[in-house]
């Protein structure tokens, strides 16, 4: 549900959300085609949170490139799905090596950690035929959350009604947003309603869909976050202001070198490319009571987002 929320919850809107929207994006340190961060590290699936339908990469010397196979997502109630993908030998983000990657979509499951099962059929077998047992991802490698929320750079507030997110293994709550239509300088601020969770800005980290960490509020950079305490209704507040990303759009566009047409990871160049459209926030905070969040879904709360684009 979105609708406009009146004067008084937009002055209030300046909390848990904009944590996974505003962090989500580098700061004006971040020269170039927006692209130099550092790699992400080797790992059994990339990213390691997601939402339905979303592909993830799944690494494994097991995999044989050209090769059908079968994974299960696992919820931690015992939901299952299922999706089918081929393996390739492609180059890794970790360090350009090549190796057996395989590209699944995520099963529609329950949110918070998920175990990942894979199966290479016997005999070219489909989903529902004969399936060798390969090999598994435990549920703490990988977590299900809820789908992105669309942000804009124009002037509004937003508010969504019932929003729950995953929760990790580890009590991280997992928050993600698509942010493909913001180009312009933007002050993005919001609110959740009725989970007061409390964090620091140590306690927050943004990934891409890629995998790569993305930003990490640094309290020495001046005029980049502000956060004050909730209460027993509220979480703390953040305020958070993003950069223009016209020009790293304009330089994809524009620049050959920057072309991503044969491989969406890498630029024609054979540098990384990194997505800045899809973010995931990481917060690791506490609730009211003192306890960090139950793994699985969080109690369903009203998300308040207010945009404001620069002059």
């Amino acid at each position: 549900m979105r609708r406009r929320v009146n004067q008084t919850m937009r002055l209030a809107a300046v909390s848990l959300m904009s944590a996974l929207v505003a962090l989500a994006f580098p700061g004006p340190a971040h020269a170039g085609c927006g692209c130099d961060k550092p790699p992400p590290p080797r790992a059994a699936v990339r990213p390691f949170v997601g939402w339905p339908n979303q592909m993830i990469t799944l690494f494994d010397s097991r995999l044989v490139p050209d090769e059908f196979y079968s994974v299960q997502f696992r919820g931690a109630d015992g939901t299952s799905d299922w999706s089918r993908g081929k393996a390739a030998l492609k180059r890794d983000l970790a360090d350009g090596q090549y190796r057996a990657q395989l590209r699944v979509s995520v099963g529609a499951v329950s949110l918070g950690p998920c175990q990942i099962n894979v199966y290479a059929p016997s005999n070219g077998a489909s989903l529902n035929g004969a399936q060798a047992f390969l090999y598994a991802l435990p549920d703490d490698q990988f977590t299900v959350t809820a789908p992105p929320i669309t942000l804009r750079d124009i002037d509004e507030t937003m508010s969504q009604d019932g929003y729950q997110a995953g929760v990790g293994r580890d009590g991280s709550v997992y928050l993600a947003v698509d942010v493909s239509g913001v180009s312009a300088a933007t002050t993005f601020t919001g609110t959740g309603l009725g989970f007061p969770l409390a964090f620091g800005s140590s306690n927050v980290a943004m990934y891409n869909d890629q995998g790569f960490l993305m930003q990490l509020l640094d309290p020495n950079v001046p005029g980049l976050f502000q956060i004050s305490a909730g209460d027993e209704l509220t979480s703390n507040t953040l305020a958070y202001w993003r950069h223009e990303f016209a020009t790293y759009k304009t330089a994809h566009r524009q620049v050959d070198a920057y072309n991503t047409d044969n491989e969406p990871n890498w630029h024609a160049d054979g540098t990384r490319h990194v997505n800045h459209d899809l973010i995931v926030v990481a917060i690791r905070g506490k609730l009211a009571d003192g306890t960090t969040p139950v793994p699985g879904a969080t109690p369903p709360f009203q998300l308040v987002v207010t945009s404001t684009p620069a002059p």
